[in-house]
């Protein structure tokens, strides 16, 4: 038989890498050479199938994480099963009547033996797995001759000799498992997806952390394995992942870091994350996965239900709007006065520099927006109807026609697509000219300096320069307020629109909120001349106290009191030309 070479590896293999080594390469030449429908090849896969799981179960024992370490290997293995099961329905079809378990059981009774046959001489199998003790070529060479012993045991009535009882296997789990480890399965889940259905993966690079959480809590289990106990368990675990604040660089690397380093350490200098985090992050990224996994009969289900919290988690803070002073602080900073150049924006000093950050506070005080929608802004977006101008979100415009749906905007919710009004004040304090410089420079974005960041725990963000700034300056006005944050804008203008004539309907439209409405009916996110005009005149008192403090700043530098500074390129705003 051609394939007992690798067990003479397996026996020389010092260590789990080595023999993971062994069995990827083997699994590897499997899996790209189509099996022939004979007897010795199934004989032959079925043992090394029952090898590869007896690996993987002494792995998992271990805490050795060997589809890390071997890329691959577990859709390889994968496809060697059903390649299994296929050639097995393959050799029954043609007559042979084996009954192969794929090295599943210990189940070898063929059907053209007598049922006088002895068995009685078979060794009882062990209550766990013994791995140390096992020849792998005695296994195979057990496994290969009780095979071809009952093939040509048929035309005897009786053995004319003694057998010579095989090894015992080493016992399997009963019932029978297959398919995946969970992290095999992870990968499938995250796999790019078939073009024509990637519309169904969207959102599912922001649950890996959590499901990798899982992978590591559990020991990377077949999925098929995992039990209501494992399901509870990870129930338990998940109100004890701690946030990442205070937590040294090296307990950061992935929520299970975190967990145990919480386990280990206490909780006396840490903090427990909030019950929104739990429910909205947590949860939610594990239901989208095993969801997948029973749609795709990866999993039998049915589908766990995860309810613990602990007393000490925090409670979701709500967020207030800016109050007037807080407002004026913060625009009354270098940044929008006069600063020490493009690196010291928060020092005071003799140059006026519109940065991104500059205008990245502007709107979103001014329009409500959210700050990762800020990040994506496209130059494009920046429309006028003649005499108004607004930023077009809408996924395209219906107007000029059908379009792509890969050139469709990427949307936090259908809701979020709509028209916005850019305030005046924006306009006359230059927004035009940015947009006219950036496309001067071939810039197709309005914030090309703003790249889409991945968090630490899995998450995808395009607002991570405007937050890292808001941090700083917090520091800088002595912030002392919790539940006063950089979403506070939306807050703000919420309460402007509250305060106005403005209907609740084009309010909902303004800020992205889902309306009361199905949405397939009305004007499609679009905001009419009169509503227009009503909001671009919208200008509450502290609305006028910024233009005063903006625009003070912005004659100076037309009359030269100032210098102005503008980057040189939009992806390097750090180097400054001067105008």
């Amino acid at each position: 038989m051609d394939g007992l070479g690798w067990a003479q590896e397996l026996v020389a293999a010092p260590d789990l890498e080595t023999i993971g080594g062994v069995l990827h390469g083997r699994l590897k030449t499997y899996v790209g050479r189509p099996p022939a429908a004979s007897e010795r090849v199934l004989a032959d896969r079925c043992a090394f199938e029952h090898q590869v799981r007896h690996y993987m179960g002494r792995a998992n024992q271990r805490g050795f994480s060997f589809s890390r370490i071997f890329p691959g290997f577990a859709s390889n293995w994968v496809d060697f099963v059903d390649q299994n099961k296929s050639l097995e329905q393959t050799v029954q079809r043609g007559g042979l009547h084996r009954a192969y378990e794929d090295g599943r059981s210990d189940h070898a009774q063929v059907d053209q033996v007598p049922s006088a046959w002895p068995r009685s001489h078979a060794t009882e199998a062990p209550s766990s797995w013994q791995v140390a003790g096992i020849d792998p070529l005695q296994l195979i060479r057990s496994v290969v001759a009780e095979s071809m012993q009952g093939y040509a045991g048929s035309a005897l009535a009786a053995p004319s000799a003694p057998v010579t009882a095989p090894l015992p296997l080493a016992p399997m789990a009963a019932p029978a498992l297959t398919g995946p480890i969970m992290s095999a399965a992870r990968d499938l889940y995250l796999a790019p997806p078939d073009r024509k259905k990637a519309h169904l993966s969207k959102g599912r690079s922001e649950t890996a952390a959590i499901v990798q959480f899982a992978i590591d809590l559990l020991g990377d289990p077949l999925l098929q394995s995992v039990s209501k106990e494992d399901w509870n368990t990870l129930d338990l675990a998940l109100p004890d992942i701690p946030h990442s604040r205070d937590l040294p660089a090296e307990a950061s690397a992935s929520l299970y870091t975190r967990y145990r380093y919480a386990q280990k350490h206490g909780w006396s200098k840490i903090t427990r994350v909030t019950e929104t985090t739990i429910k909205g992050r947590y949860r939610y990224g594990l239901y989208k996965f095993i969801d997948w996994a029973i749609d795709e009969k990866l999993y039998p289900g049915p589908r766990p239900t995860f309810v613990c919290i602990d007393p000490q988690n925090l409670a979701a803070l709500p967020r207030d709007a800016f109050e007037d002073a807080e407002l004026l602080d913060l625009l009354r900073l270098p940044l929008f006065t006069g600063c020490a150049g493009p690196h010291r924006i928060w020092t005071p000093g003799r140059y006026f520099f519109q940065n991104h950050l500059y205008w990245a506070y502007l709107i979103l005080i001014l329009t409500g927006m959210r700050p990762g929608e800020v990040g994506q802004i496209q130059c494009v977006d920046i429309q006028t109807d003649g005499e108004f101008y607004y930023f077009d979100l809408r996924p395209f415009d219906a107007r000029k026609g059908r379009v792509a749906i890969e050139d469709l905007r990427n949307l936090k919710t259908n809701s979020a697509g709509r028209v916005i009004p850019i305030h005046p004040l924006l306009i006359e304090l230059g927004l035009l000219d940015r947009l006219l410089y950036l496309r001067k420079l071939g810039e197709e974005r309005l914030f090309p300096e703003w790249e889409e960041y991945t968090r630490g725990d899995g998450t995808t963000r395009w607002s991570q320069p405007i937050t890292k700034s808001w941090q700083y300056v917090k520091k800088i006005l002595k912030v002392v307020r919790a539940d006063l944050t950089l979403y506070s804008t939306r807050h703000l203008m919420a309460d402007w629109l509250d305060n106005s004539a403005i209907v609740q309907r084009t309010r909902n439209r303004i800020l992205g909120h889902v309306n009361d409405v199905p949405g397939g009916y009305g004007r499609k996110g679009t905001i009419n001349a009169n509503q227009l005009a009503a909001i671009s005149a919208l200008e509450p008192a502290i609305v006028k106290q910024m233009r005063e403090i903006l625009m003070v700043a912005k004659d100076r530098a037309e009359r030269t009191e100032l210098i102005v500074l503008k980057p040189r390129s939009g992806k390097r705003a750090g180097s400054p030309t001067n105008d």
